[in-house]
This record gives C-alpha cells, sequence and structure tokens, in this order.
C-alpha cells in the first residue's frame, strides 16, 4: 500500500460512492489504475465494506459497549451479537471494554428489546449504552 492507495481510502471514506473517474482526476492518475488499486484493497481485505452513514433524524443510534467473563470466548461472543437484528457492526476492543457494538433501531423501545438480548447471552457480563445525539 502506497500513498496513492491512502489517499483513495482518504476519499472513499468522505464518499464511498465517489466516482474512479473523479478519483483519478483528484489524484492525478488514470481511471483504469484507480479501478485496479480499488479492486486490490477490496481483494486484499483493506476494503471491508462500501457503506451508508445513518443519521439521527433516522432512527435510533446506540453504541453497546460490553463486558465479558474470562473464561468465554470473545469471538464467540462477538458471532452470536451480530446475529441480533439491528445490530449493524460488532468490534472487539481493548481496554475497560471487550466489545462495542453499533445499534441502529426505530425507537427506544426497540432498543430495550435489543439490549436486552444481547444481555442475555452467555459470557456477557456488564454492558452499558451510549445513545448518539448527533453524528457530524
Amino acid at each position: 500500500m502506497d500513498d496513492i492507495d491512502i489517499q483513495i481510502l482518504s476519499l472513499l471514506e468522505k464518499d464511498s460512492r465517489m466516482k474512479n473517474t473523479e478519483i483519478a482526476k483528484k489524484l492525478s492518475v488514470s481511471e483504469g489504475s484507480i479501478r485496479r488499486r480499488i479492486e486490490n484493497l477490496v481483494e486484499t481485505g483493506i476494503i471491508k465494506n462500501f457503506t451508508v452513514e445513518i443519521s439521527t433524524s433516522f432512527g435510533f443510534i446506540s453504541l453497546v459497549l460490553l463486558n465479558t467473563q474470562t473464561q468465554e470466548s470473545t469471538y464467540q461472543i462477538v458471532e452470536q451479537i451480530k446475529t441480533i437484528e439491528g445490530v449493524k457492526r460488532v468490534y472487539e476492543t481493548t481496554g475497560e471494554w471487550d466489545v462495542v457494538a453499533y445499534v441502529l433501531c426505530n425507537s427506544p423501545k426497540e432498543f430495550n428489546i435489543i439490549i436486552e438480548n444481547i444481555r442475555k447471552l452467555k459470557g456477557v457480563n456488564k454492558s452499558t449504552s451510549l445513545t448518539v445525539l448527533n453524528v457530524v
């Protein structure tokens, strides 16, 4: 990965729908080169998804921070959390919290159901939630 790849990633992070021709123009590189580089970034797993960031005006967004029990596999807990409807992303983390789940739903009532389903999972020891007030 070189400086051009890093610049491509930076542009796609800001706008994942940016056309290859527009990226090529901004970086003074051919469109074919940009296309091949993006394909390579996807194939090597550097780019996992092209995604959309949802506004808080759409729904109820929350981050759920979880501590897990040391005798349980964090990976297995994450895999279970990923199957719960409303959970959009799950991250294994270091520090005070072992897992962070990004939840998007329609209402606090729906969120309560999701958080209860997460708390019921074997190995989930403690949780706290952060409600997103604004995406900037």
